[in-house]
Parts: C-alpha cells; structure tokens; sequence
C-alpha cells in the first residue's frame, strides 16, 4: 500500500526536490504557527492564574481589614452597653471597662475612643483625658449618629481631626447608646460611642507590605472614587476621579478602568492599560462599610508575569527562524536525512518547556504558601480521612504544638478534651457533612485543655474543593477568647450592680418609713404641746379649788369624794407632763456613759416597784468590754424603765425577764452598742406590731396605760441616732431591742 503511494506521488510529480522543500515550509510555517498559539494559550493561562492569586491577596488584605474594623465596632458596642456609660466620666469601674476594652484594640491603628453624651459633650476620651468637656454637638458625625437605630454603627469619610499627628488621615466609627431612661417608655438615645482609626496606620500594617511580583503592589480607593492609598503616588492620596485636574493626567491618559470597577462593570480581576502605555493584571475586592465601600486592588505589570515565557518565545522563535534558514540551504535531500534530528530536537524543547513549567509551578506554590504563612488568621487543610496536611504558625500557635508535631496527625487527636457538639451534632459528624458539601460557621466555640484556661474560637468550616471534587475541609478560626472574657465580665458586672439596686432600694424604702413615722411624731407632739397647754392652766384651777373644798369638807362623804376628785386630778397632771415631754424634751447633759452602768442603775430602781413580784426573776448577761457612748443619762434611763416596766405589765402570773448588751453595727454599718430585753410573757398579736410607737396607742386595759411610754421612748432613741426594734410572738414572749452608735464626740 505504501508502495502503491509513492507511486502516485510520482506520477503527479509531488516528489521532486521541489516539492519537498515546499512541503518541509509548510510543515515549518505550520509548527511556527502552532508554536505561537500555543505559547500565547500558556501566557494567557498563566496570566490567568497569577490574576486569581491576586485576587486571593486582594480578598485576604480586605477581610483583614473588614475583620478589624468590625472588631472595633464590636468592642465600642461593648461599652455602649456598659450600665453608667453615660456618666462614664463620674463612674471609676465603668472607665476600668472601657479602658480594657480599649487595649483589646491594635493601638497603632485606634487613635482614641471617645463617649459623647446625648448633647455631643466629650464625656470621656482614652488619648487625652484632658479633653473631656468638649462640646461636639455640631460635627457631622455627631448629627448622623443621633437618628441612628439601635445596634446601628456609623462609619465617616475620612476626616480633619488630627488631634495628634497633624499629617495622619483618620475617620471614625460610631454607634449610638441607647438606654431605659424610664421604665414607662422604650429606649431612648442618650449618647454616642466612637473610635477615631487612622487609615494611615491601617494600611501601613496591611496595604503596605503586599508585594505582588517583583514591580506589583496594593492600592485602594472609596466607592466614590476617592484614593485612599497609594505606595507610589502618596500625593495623589485624597483625590477623586471624578473631579481630575491637569495634575493628576501627567500619569493617567483616562480613568475609564477605575470608573468601571466602581460602577460594577468589570470583573473582580482582569488586565487593563497602565497610564504609561504598560499593559497590566489587576485583581480588586469591595469592603462594604455602611453607605459607602472600600476596594481594595492589587496590580502587576503583565510583562513580569511573563517574562520567562517570552525569552522562551523569542529563543524558540530564533530556533525555528535557524531551522527554517539551514533547511533552505540544505535543500530537499538533507530534509529526509535530518528528520529523525529535528524530531529529536523538538522533543529536547518539549521537555525544556515541562522543566520549565514545574519550575513556574514551584514558584507559584511557594508564593501561595508564604501568602497562607504569614496571614494572622488560623487556617488548617484536613484531608478526606480528617488527617492534617497543612497549617499555617497561627494555627499551631492557637494549639500551643510546634507545626512539625502536628501535620500528617488526626485532627481530633489533636485536643486532649472531646471537643463540644455543634448546635446537638457531634463535631466528628459535622466534618463528615462538610465532606458532603456543607460549610458551617461557628461562633464563640469552646475549646478546653490546651490551656489552662478555655478558649474561644470563631470558626468557618467549609469543604475544599479541587477541580470540581472535594478533596478535603478547609478549616479557618479567630481567637475571640478575650473578647468572651470581656462580656463575661460585664454580664458579672450587670449582676453585681443589680444587687446593689435591690440593696439601695430596701434601705431607701426603710428610711421613708423612718421619716414617716418622725413626721408622724412632730405632728402628734405639736397637737400634744397645744392640748397640754389648753389643759394645764384648767387643771391647776381646778385642784386648787378641789383642795380647798377638802379643807372645808364636814363630813366623811365629801372628804371622799374630794380624795377621788384629786386623785384623777393627779392622773390628768402626769399625763399632761408626759404630752409636755413628748412635744417639748428637757435639756439634755450630754457625755460619755457607760450603758452597763446606767442599766443595772434602772433595774436596781424597778426592784423597788410594786410591780415586781417575787415570781418574776430577772436574768442579766452584760458585756464588761462596752465602749461608751454620748447620750444623756436620764433620758435613756427612762427609754430602759419604760421597757422593763411594760415587760413586768406583760408578765402578771409571773415569768423570766433576761437583759443582755453587747458590741454590734446598725443599719448603716457602723459600730454600735447593742441592749435587749426579752420577757416570757403574753406577747404582742402581729398586727399590732407596727403601731406600738404610736403616741396613744397602749394594749393594756383603760385606766392602766397612757400610750406614751414607748412613743417617747422611740423619740428619745431616735434622737441619740439611735433605733428600736421590737420582735414578739403572741402567748411566747417580747423582744425589744435598743441599738445606740457608739459616738466618740
């Protein structure tokens, strides 16, 4: 058959010199062809690929950012909420808070964070206290974070503050505090927390280090077409595209590209036409911050990311052009010849060409692995049997392993603790979910024994997936340990000062019923003053006359009768005298007395009283270690014989009357001597408890009680600071108790 064609070929003539050299240019001009095309494909497919890494730098370098942005307003939300926020600057506790959260802050990024009162007065300022006062009720970002909702944050443009460093370019975020200012009514607006950031530090710390090839770089710009940052044009920073002077065309011919990212009409990475006429690979991603967003490029020169493929274009090119010209030369018999040479030599360039595409694989491998090495988020690759093959120091830092300790090594053998479910799913099964095609993302996680104290982890897990299967689970975290540490604390700090509301109320309850009852008092005793009054200059009339009458009396019945008049004459006068002492006291002598002296003084007086039955015993357990006290001698003699007297009027079959003093505090805290006095007697019914220190009020029979003994024994004590206290149980027995301060003046 193949004899059969060359046959042919001969009778037509196509196997002349000729023909064969016309045929070895065609099959050269072919091989030149296709060589071209597909070193153009390899271009555009590297290109391609670089462009992808780009954007990966461009998304990693905009979370970060997003991340650290968000984490301010989530810290400066913190303090919004903090219960006295808005009396931060009278509040040493609240600014210990605040100042704590203040530090969880990257300080070379945060300025100062600031709490503005509801009328924009600077109550507190972390930089420099010394501006606290200040009145910032007509800025901007005052006015816009008034009408904000609650949980809301503000984010401004870049603003003129340059409190500090009068070059920097700062702007703020803000959320507003919103607090019960009264129970009957919803939240209300009552100031605005903000963080003052400076963009300048911002990208220092992530904009500035990115380096893409060896000529690329990072800048950014706002979705209004401001620039923001540039490594190479820093005073073209804070100007708009959209308002372009002549300066800003001495670089840029037109700004068609960065106008079309801004309206959405490009894709997130492609190559344009650099302002010098350089072709270049550009990737971008948008940070979305309020009514406003920030997009973040990242750009090469096109010709560094294909500069070892164009020398490998321009070498083939002069291999083929040598080829092509010493085939000419060797005319159509050296082409059968050399033909197993050429097949050699386009196999040595194929494999020059797979050398040299393992290399730009290698280099872009590393490229990737340091990008993933030196990013401040955790990150670890499982693979299908949830074996570790890849991690970057964050993440072993977070398990405190050196990184060699824990590649190749099960990941759940990795925690010396089970690790918790996940909203009731065990985790080893949620990583199996993962291998199904779900991503999860866990917040606040809890990790316990791999320090002494839990941490918290923000977790996003989701499947890794390589040429359209998934091949494994990508695991991403960040430490929120501290800031679950810090709401922790405030939730304690809640429950502390609730106690203390509770606590304040009761005591604020009990002394309005103090001062109701003193009211109480002073307008009983004006009302005794006068009626005493009324009464006293009728009644000395009335006995002097009785007396007289006696003195003339010439029989029995009068002289009787006369004696009954004088004698409820002399009852009227001693209940006059106690209304006179209960509205007007005498003059006090004040001095230091000891309470065990004046006490034994009283009972030793009672014992002479006919009252005191030998069935009564009286039962004392004083403390000899007493320190003395200011008070008047008489009246509180009188406060401790009213008592025993009402405690032996309790006691009328007999009983046991036990006395006892001894060192305490009052109410308030302070030190005080404490004297009770405890009877076995018919006690007091519950219902009468609250009136017994009400002027006129007596349970003893008509005739045998005045009901004054323990109202002016109530004012006397009250009057020493003091207070009386009474527990009973009806048939059981009294308890009255006197606590007097211990004054030394």
């Amino acid at each position: 058959m193949f004899q059969n064609l060359i046959g042919r070929l001969k009778k037509l003539n196509l196997l002349t010199p000729s023909a064969l050299v016309f045929a070895l240019l065609f099959v050269l001009s072919l091989i030149i062809i296709i060589g071209q095309f597909f070193h153009q494909t390899l271009q555009n497919e590297m290109a391609e690929q670089f462009n992808k890494q780009q954007l990966l730098l461009a998304r990693e370098v905009a979370i970060n950012i997003e991340s650290f942005i968000d984490g301010v307003y989530k810290d400066i939300h913190i303090i919004s909420q903090l219960p006295e926020i808005h009396r931060i600057h009278q509040s040493p506790r609240c600014r210990v808070v605040a100042e704590a959260i203040n530090m969880n802050i990257r300080s070379t990024m945060l300025v100062t964070i600031r709490v503005l009162d509801k009328n924009g007065i600077m109550i507190y300022d972390s930089a420099d206290p010394g501006r606290e006062g200040l009145d910032l009720s007509k800025t901007a970002y005052f006015r816009r974070a008034t009408v904000l909702p609650r949980n809301e944050r503000l984010i401004t443009d870049l603003l003129d503050i340059h409190d500090h460093q009068p070059e920097t370019k700062e702007f703020i975020v803000a959320t507003p505090i919103y607090q019960d200012l009264s129970h009957s009514q919803a939240p209300q607006f009552n100031g605005v927390v903000l963080a003052v950031l400076s963009l300048d530090a911002i990208t220092r710390n992530y904009l500035s280090p990115i380096k893409s090839g060896t000529r690329g770089y990072a800048w950014m710009m706002d979705s209004d077409g401001t620039l923001l940052y540039h490594p190479t044009q820093p005073m073209m920073v804070g100007k708009n595209l959209f308002q372009t002077d002549q300066s800003c065309f001495e670089c840029h011919k037109s700004f068609d590209t960065e106008k079309r990212m801004l309206e959405g009409e490009t894709e997130t990475f492609g190559n344009y036409q650099a302002p010098g006429g350089e072709n270049k690979l550009m990737a971008f991603y948008r940070i979305p911050l309020g009514r406003k967003s920030w997009l973040v490029a990242v750009s090469a020169p096109y010709s560094d990311v294909i500069a070892l493929m164009r020398k490998s274009r321009q070498f083939y090119s002069l291999l083929i052009i040598s080829i092509f010209v010493t085939t000419l030369a060797a005319s159509g018999v050296t082409i059968i010849t050399n033909k197993k040479k050429i097949e050699a030599e386009e196999k040595a360039r194929h494999l020059e060409n797979q050398r040299r595409l393992e290399r730009e694989i290698e280099l872009a491998k590393n490229y990737l692995e340091n990008i993933v090495e030196n990013t401040k988020t955790n990150l670890m690759v499982l693979d299908r049997g949830f074996i570790v093959k890849t991690l970057n120091t964050a993440q072993a830092r977070s398990l405190g392993r050196p990184k060699e300790d824990i590649l190749g090594r099960p990941f759940l053998y990795l925690f010396p603790d089970v690790l918790e479910a996940y909203e009731g799913v065990p985790f080893e099964a949620l990583l199996q979910k993962t291998l199904a095609g779900r991503s999860f993302e866990i917040k606040d996680y809890k990790i316990t024994g791999i320090q002494n104290d839990p941490i918290y982890l923000d977790m996003n897990i989701s499947p890794l997936l390589i040429e359209g299967e998934i091949t494994g689970i990508l695991i991403t975290s960040t430490n929120v340990t501290k800031r679950v540490q810090l709401e922790e604390a405030l939730k304690q700090y809640t429950v502390e000062l609730e106690v203390k509301v509770d606590k304040e109320t009761a005591t604020t309850r009990k002394l309005e019923q103090q001062v109701l009852h003193s009211e109480k008092l002073a307008a009983l005793g004006r009302l005794a003053a006068g009626v005493a009054h009324e009464i006293g200059n009728p009644l000395t009339s009335i006995s002097t006359f009785a007396q007289l009458l006696r003195e003339m009396a010439a029989d029995e019945f009068t002289r009787s009768s006369l004696d009954i008049i004088n004698n409820h004459i002399q009852r009227i006068t001693e209940i006059v005298r106690q209304m006179s002492t209960f509205s007007r006291p005498d003059s006090m002598h004040i001095k230091s007395h000891q309470i065990n002296d004046i006490l034994k003084s009283s009972l030793d007086l009672m014992r002479l009283d006919k009252r005191m039955k030998n069935t009564i015993e009286i039962a004392m357990d004083l403390d000899g270690d007493l320190p003395g006290s200011m008070i008047d001698e008489g009246q509180i003699a009188q406060v401790f014989i009213n008592i025993i007297l009402n405690a032996l009027d309790a006691m009328p079959e007999g009983g046991m009357l036990t006395v006892s003093t001894g060192r305490g505090t009052n109410d308030q805290g302070r030190d005080a001597v404490i004297v009770e006095f405890t009877d076995t007697g018919i006690g007091i019914p519950e219902m009468e408890l609250e009136k017994i220190f009400d002027p006129f009020y007596t349970t003893k029979e008509a005739g045998k009680g005045t009901g004054l003994g323990l109202a002016v024994s109530y004012n006397i004590v009250k009057r020493f600071k003091g207070d009386i206290k009474v527990k009973s149980e009806a048939g059981k027995g009294t308890t009255f108790t006197v606590i007097l301060p211990v004054e030394k003046e």
